[in-house]
């Protein structure tokens, strides 16, 4: 293992945001991981992991060490999956169904690396991840206490974990439960419907070649178009003041949640006409309204500026505030 000085992280995010690393490397090993967080004890340096950067905004440079973690590694015991933190999540997903393990189908395309998966609780298509959740191990980085996490322990909500609101753990290996009987989640339209024209029977393998055909129809692959997919939250309200807004807007897209009603961030910023609109070399994509698209060398202040004008018309004409589902480096920095 190698540590290096003054990094680059431009081509180490899907966003392709300019932004430098004081110190950095990359681990295969847990024991190179922990070499890695006791070279930053040692030198008294913060700790940010990274996985494939699909999922983050770096809007500025990063102090200390940033930790690439690629360990790789897949084992079965009956219909438990084990999987290292560096594996590819959609490699994971294809293997898993291909080999009749299915839970994991409506999760396919999803960018980023096993690891990551958690710390956003990752979900689409009626499915998270913590439905299909054991249990993970983690590395506590200021200490080097190793621990594994039961799922209770993780505080898993919408797109949320223990480990988005605390950076000093860095996932290793995660657990699921799958099974060899698809128990097929179909409540999204958008899948009957390719079921329906391309005639195929519900199945596991049907339902994710349905969602990898919807999410790369909506989704630009990130490996050729900079982006982070999703960049706001879909906003959760409570009955009441969803009825309310859907009162004012009587094709607001909506869906059943425990504890009141899901709202199409997307649908939103479509209404305020956003699709296409631009700051300088981003600009909110024409195909899919929660996507931003970086053209090519686009800065965190066009971003930031693009940000804050989705944010302020929805804000304004509809009255919720939309949070940014990605997470933002460093930890603490919020976009003006």
């Amino acid at each position: 293992m190698k540590i290096h000085q003054n990094v680059s992280l431009a081509d180490k995010n899907t966003l392709c945001l300019d932004a430098r690393a004081e110190w950095y490397c990359e681990v295969f090993t847990v024991d190179a991981l922990l070499e890695a967080a006791e070279f930053a004890l040692n030198h008294k340096l913060k700790v940010t992991s990274l996985g494939e950067g699909s999922n983050i905004v770096l809007a500025a440079n990063l102090a200390g060490l940033v930790i690439k973690n690629r360990i790789p590694g897949v084992t079965c015991d009956a219909e438990v999956v084990h999987a290292a933190g560096g594996e590819n999540w959609h490699r994971l997903v294809r293997s898993t169904v291909g080999s009749g393990l299915f839970g994991l189908e409506n999760l396919a395309l999803i960018p980023g690396t096993v690891g990551a998966a958690p710390v956003q609780n990752i979900g689409a298509y009626g499915v998270e991840l913590s439905d299909r959740f054991i249990s993970l191990k983690a590395i506590h980085l200021p200490t080097l206490e190793q621990k594994t996490f039961a799922k209770a322990e993780c505080e898993f909500a919408y797109r949320d974990s223990l480990f988005k609101k605390n950076d000093e753990w860095l996932i290793t290996e995660v657990s699921l439960a799958l099974s060899k009987i698809s128990e097929c989640v179909t409540t999204y339209p958008g899948i009957v419907a390719y079921l329906k024209e391309h005639r195929l029977d519900i199945s596991g393998e049907s339902i994710a070649e349905a969602v990898s055909h919807i999410r790369a129809e909506k989704l630009p692959d990130p490996s050729r178009v900079p982006n982070v997919g999703s960049f706001f939250k879909n906003p959760v309200l409570e009955a009441e003041r969803a009825e309310a807004v859907a009162k004012a807007f009587p094709d607001l897209v909506q869906f059943d949640v425990t504890g009141g009603k899901k709202l199409s961030a997307a649908w939103l910023i479509d209404q305020m006409g956003l699709k296409g609109y631009r700051v300088g070399r981003f600009v909110v994509s024409d195909k899919h309204a929660l996507v931003i698209i970086n053209e090519g060398g686009g800065t965190q202040l066009e971003l930031f500026e693009l940000v804050r004008v989705v944010k302020q018309k929805v804000k304004h004409t509809v009255g919720i505030d939309l949070e940014i589902e990605p997470r933002i480096y460093p930890d603490g920095f919020e976009i003006p």
